[in-house]
């Protein structure tokens, strides 16, 4: 019993410790972020690009798995 005790109690401590951490200012006075500076290109990053590879590759992956499942199981 004493067991579940501690635990409760340190549940409750850490909980109290991390909601105090949360609710500090920050060192700038709590202004929050800086604004944006200039004018910032956008990451060059395409998200589409490969897609097709991919979802081919998991078809491929598809088949031969439930081709290999299925051989499996008709001969036992």
């Amino acid at each position: 019993m004493i067991k579940l005790y501690k635990k409760i109690t340190a549940s409750i401590l850490l909980m109290l410790i991390s909601i105090m951490g949360v609710a500090q200012n920050s060192a700038g006075g709590g202004s929050g972020p800086p604004p944006p500076q200039g004018n910032t290109p956008p990451p060059g990053l395409p998200i589409d690009d490969g897609l097709v590879v991919l979802l081919v590759a998991a078809v491929i992956s598809g088949v031969y798995i439930i081709l290999k499942h299925s051989k499996k199981h008709s001969q036992v």
